[in-house]
């Protein structure tokens, strides 16, 4: 079932990039007037895709993580950093001690690799922030205990040219 959403969000994905036959280019400065008949809470003015450089310097962030580095990356963090896992836990201070954390986690694995399976950069118009969604495989070995793989999204708002949040979903592939 898990292996369906996953597929699922990639479809809607490769969808959302590939152009219709038969209907008309979408220009990215036509104004979206359709009715809709929900209004988004946070926001439906975002161009996609957003900045390469952005989702590249995302992108550094989780190598440094799979290869025990994050200390490395600590110019990409603003400040202060909120971070949602899920698991329900939820981060909000400085950037150092998210990094300490982190950097704890990597050390009691023997190993972690991520395949990624796609990644999108999007920039909020109306809020102009940048975001960055990834999809990925998550192949966890602990120095203790059974080795683990899930399935994981994360979404990553960068601001000002730094990383100020970022949460997590996971699904645990089935035995």
């Amino acid at each position: 079932m898990r292996k369906t959403y996953a597929l699922a969000a990639l479809l809607i994905l490769a969808a959302c990039n590939t152009p219709q036959t038969g209907s008309a280019p979408v220009n990215a400065s036509t104004k979206d007037t359709l009715p809709y008949p929900f209004k988004a809470t946070y926001s439906s003015d975002i161009t996609v895709p957003g900045s390469a450089q952005v989702a590249h310097e995302v992108l550094d962030v989780w190598k440094a993580f799979e290869s025990n580095d994050i200390k490395s990356k600590r110019a990409s963090f603003a400040d202060t950093v909120v971070y949602d896992d899920a698991s329900g836990f939820r981060f909000n201070g400085p950037a150092d001690s998210l990094l300490a954390f982190a950097g704890q986690d990597i050390r009691d694995l023997d190993s972690l690799r991520f395949d990624i399976s796609a990644w999108q950069s999007a920039h909020v118009n109306d809020k102009n922030q940048d975001w960055v969604n990834i999809w990925s495989t998550e192949r966890r070995y602990p120095k203790k205990g059974k080795p683990d793989t899930s399935l994981i999204q994360e979404n990553w708002m960068v601001a000002n040219g730094k990383i100020v949040y970022f949460n997590q979903f996971k699904a645990h592939l089935p035995k």
